[in-house]
């Protein structure tokens, strides 16, 4: 191998491991779960509605990652919801975290739509468990699944450009 082929290598397994690592770190600094995972969330929502799989399966690791350590090391606060909805948001990491890693090992953008709606049903149920500022909810109608979104402006990451404003936010 050159030292170019090498150095390449390099930086992309340094990127690979990195991105896991810092939903950690973000973890780690006090921040609740949800918010560290909502972040990556809405990187694949934006990526998935412009019609490309980049970051996809670097963002899914990462929010498994945040998963698992967040029901491993379980607290209400740390998960960034009421103490009242500990019991049922415990229960719902393992979900977000088994849907992730679905998500993560999707070969193409057809088969990682699919899997976002999978990670998307849980996400929503713990949005709605979760204080302080939350996304909103939107719905498609055609593809019959909700997701998260910051934005009022309806970009819709099942079908993308071919029908990317179908759905309505449904949750503020």
């Amino acid at each position: 191998m050159t030292r170019v082929t090498v150095s390449i290598l390099t930086t992309v397994l340094a990127a690979i491991v990195a991105a896991p690592a810092t939903a950690l770190d973000h973890a780690g600094s006090g921040e609740a779960a949800f918010d560290v995972i909502v972040v990556r969330y809405e990187a694949i929502h934006r990526a998935l509605a412009s019609d490309t799989f980049d970051g996809v399966a670097e963002n899914a690791l990462a929010i498994q990652t945040a998963a698992e350590t967040a029901a491993k090391d379980f607290s209400a606060q740390k998960a960034g919801v009421a103490t009242a909805e500990a019991d049922a948001c415990r229960s719902l990491l393992p979900e977000v975290a088994r849907a992730a890693a679905k998500l993560a090992a999707a070969k193409d953008l057809g088969a990682a739509r699919e899997a976002f709606g999978e990670l998307s049903r849980p996400m929503v149920r713990w949005r709605e468990m979760a204080t302080g500022e939350r996304p909103k909810v939107a719905y498609c109608p055609m593809a019959k699944k909700p997701w998260l979104q910051d934005s009022e402006e309806i970009a819709n990451p099942y079908y993308g450009s071919k029908m990317l404003r179908c759905g309505s936010i449904v949750s503020k």
